[in-house]
């Protein structure tokens, strides 16, 4: 099973640019890692009204769309985060989720003046200080 952490935040802490740069320092260490964004309001956008999956997936439950290199699959459920990490991101070595601040029973990095518990860091200048913490058992 994988390492699971999540990234916590104010909009504009930089949480996306800690990712980023996490997310390029454990693959060039050999690891495979998965990503999960944490969307509450429901404000991302996965297909444009009316295009061909989004007419199909107001009537299924499961719908994909393959495409040269890429596989979108849109699934209607309402599971927890590490039921997402279970089913989709087992084969990985870690996962980062953006979000879900919240959320009890994993490791939490904090940026900024959130009050919530976890590894408190200032951005990308505590990198390694983050990648300890996620790699530590």
């Amino acid at each position: 099973m994988p390492k699971v952490v999540s990234i916590v935040g104010h909009h504009n802490a930089g949480k996306t640019t800690l990712i980023e740069m996490l997310i390029h320092e454990l693959i060039k260490r050999g690891f495979k890692v998965g990503y999960i964004k944490h969307d509450p309001k429901g404000h991302g956008i996965t297909d444009k009204d009316g295009s061909d999956t989004d007419r199909i997936f107001k009537l299924l439950d499961k719908v994909s769309l393959l495409s040269p290199g890429k596989l979108t699959l849109w699934e209607r459920r309402e599971d927890a985060p590490m039921d997402v990490v279970y089913d989709y991101f087992s084969d990985c070595h870690v996962v980062i989720l953006e979000g879900w601040k919240s959320m009890k029973g994993i490791k939490r990095v904090v940026l900024g003046e959130l009050e919530v518990d976890g590894l408190r860091v200032e951005g990308p200048q505590d990198l390694q200080r983050v990648i300890d913490y996620i790699l530590e058992d």
